[in-house]
């Protein structure tokens, strides 16, 4: 088997927290952005949770031999609880979908002035059509994209200040935009948990054969990695609040502001990457679904009625979607939280020396 080096363990670790949406902007102006300065140390209790609790689940995935996501969640068996877990974690997924679909849809309306409901009619029809013939293989477009997404970000962010005058940041402990996130602690917990939920799937696989050290080396440049990105995108959610803050898309606006070419590069690059990360939801719920039913699942009747759902789901509004939906799964996602704490807390008392 070959073996997995530490700059393997920080690329998966951060990408497990970067997608389409943290890249617009908005799921970080909507739990950080609002609280000016205390966003900041939210930001830091984030990245310090996430290596926190990367590390448990990576340690119970090991000693374990585990995967499935309600294995390491929890240790007592269970089935009601796991089965709501699971349920949480579908719905979270599909959330996602709707969320992406909606996010495609603001950004071809932001660009081109087309009808938010038009373009989310028009991504989730593309969403169905490639899902239907089978093109599974562009979901692999996605770790291409990203990174691309990412270069761009930071290169906008660092750009911004010689094209924008730079804003006073304050230090907001609360907010009244959103009552499910008026608080800046509660704020970031709820961003740690529902991220959490997602990274369990893509990080215990990293588990098998993998020495401790490796981990914790990769999770330590992995925590570097993500610092730099999550700085680059908060920081101008801060520094130009005022200019970008009302935006469905922050980081689109403020591309555009910067240079009009560089918003349509990441205007492309935004646009692929929510398609891409709605037809991976996909995928990653229909093959739950057909889990749970034990294969008798019509797999393309259920991915025509997920599309037809999502595409209802994004009249909500991308930024409604982040701004209540996510912060409802970050909450329910506490649970896992504890689960994982209590989870990792039996099998080190298991394990330790009697005396």
């Amino acid at each position: 088997m070959k073996r997995i080096t530490p700059l393997e363990v920080a690329t998966v670790f951060t990408g497990s927290f970067l997608g389409a949406g943290f890249l617009s902007g908005q799921e970080l102006l909507q739990f950080f952005g609002v609280f000016g300065g205390y966003g900041i140390v939210g930001m830091v209790l984030a990245i310090a949770a996430f290596v926190f609790f990367s590390l448990l689940v990576l340690d119970i995935a090991k000693k374990t031999g585990r995967t499935e996501f309600d294995r390491v969640i929890l240790q007592p068996e269970l089935p009601w609880l796991r089965a709501f877990l699971s349920g949480v974690f579908l719905f979270f997924l599909f959330d996602v979908m709707v969320a992406m679909i909606a996010g495609a849809g603001a950004l071809l309306e932001q660009v081109f002035s087309l009808p938010a409901v038009v373009g989310n009619g028009l991504i989730a029809v593309l969403v169905l059509v490639v899902a239907l013939t089978g093109a599974a293989g562009m979901v692999a477009a996605f770790n291409i994209v990203v990174p691309l997404l990412v270069v761009a970000a930071l290169v906008i962010a660092l750009a911004a200040p010689f094209r924008l005058p730079v804003e006073a940041v304050t230090a907001t402990p609360f907010s009244d935009g959103n009552p499910l996130l008026g608080n800046w602690f509660f704020s970031a917990l709820s961003f740690i948990s529902y991220n959490m939920m997602a990274a369990v799937t893509i990080l215990v696989p990293l588990s098998t054969g993998m020495e401790e050290k490796t981990v914790r080396r990769g999770l330590a440049l992995g925590a570097g990695l993500l610092t730099l990105i999550f700085a680059g995108i908060l920081l101008p959610m801060l520094l130009f609040r005022d200019a970008v803050g009302g935006a469905e898309l922050p980081m689109l606006e403020l591309a555009y502001r910067v240079a009009p070419a560089l918003g349509l590069v990441y205007a492309v690059l935004l646009l692929a990457g929510m398609f891409t990360a709605a037809l991976s939801s996909l995928f990653a719920v229909v093959t739950r679904l057909q889990l749970w039913a034990g294969g008798r699942l019509a797999t393309r009747r259920t991915t025509v009625a997920l599309c037809v759902l999502s595409f209802l789901g994004s009249i909500f509004g991308f930024k409604n979607v982040v701004s209540f939906v996510y912060p409802i799964c970050g909450y329910i996602g506490f649970l896992a939280l504890a689960g994982i704490l209590h989870h990792a807390a039996a099998l080190r008392k298991a394990t330790a020396p009697k005396t």
